[in-house]
């Protein structure tokens, strides 16, 4: 089923359309939620949610690209699954390294000043992002949104890990200053 049908089936409220969101898209999603809940139970949990979400926001809304709303709100739900966890017990892994890369990047104060600032602070990485080389911008994305382990981000990309490492730590500092130049640090 191509997505303006699943899209259809979704407006009709047929079922139908999750199964198709999920054999269209549920391996990756699956994929990007294990990688970040560290839990295969907790991986497929993530997807039934995103099932969910999509099943009461669409409509009435209409994205873009379903793949990509779907997979964002598998991310969501993993996200929050980790939080969750990590308040019940501290752990290590990639997640928490990847988001300690990244610590000195970026910070907020209050909720609703850091709602505004992380909404600007997106924007402003996106731009960032758009001016970035190719596979910078892939390294990063892969590194820090589908948040890939090293050892498989530069198996993936054909680098050593030493490389990758270093081209990550040149990207983050090239958007650190990129921030500051914006004076959003």
């Amino acid at each position: 089923m191509n997505e303006e049908s699943i899209l259809d089936c979704l407006r009709d409220r047929d079922e139908a359309a999750l199964a198709a969101i999920r054999e269209s898209w549920g391996r990756p999603a699956l994929a990007l939620a294990r990688r970040i809940t560290g839990s295969e139970e907790d991986a497929e949990e993530c997807v039934q949610d995103g099932l969910l979400a999509v099943w009461e926001t669409v409509p009435p809304k209409q994205p873009e690209s379903l793949g990509h709303y779907f997979t964002a709100l598998v991310r969501n739900a993993a996200l929050n699954c980790l939080r969750d966890s990590r308040r019940q017990k501290r752990g290590g892994g990639t997640v928490t390294e990847v988001f300690e890369e990244l610590e000195y990047c970026a910070s907020a104060k209050d909720d609703v000043e850091e709602a505004v600032a992380a909404r600007l602070l997106a924007e402003r990485i996106n731009v960032f992002l758009g001016s970035l080389p190719r596979r910078e911008r892939e390294l990063f994305l892969r590194r820090y949104y589908d948040l890939e382990d090293l050892d498989t981000l530069a198996a993936a990309k054909g680098l050593s890990k030493a490389h990758a490492s270093v081209l990550l730590f040149r990207t983050r500092k090239k958007l650190k200053a990129f921030l500051e130049k914006e004076e959003l640090l």
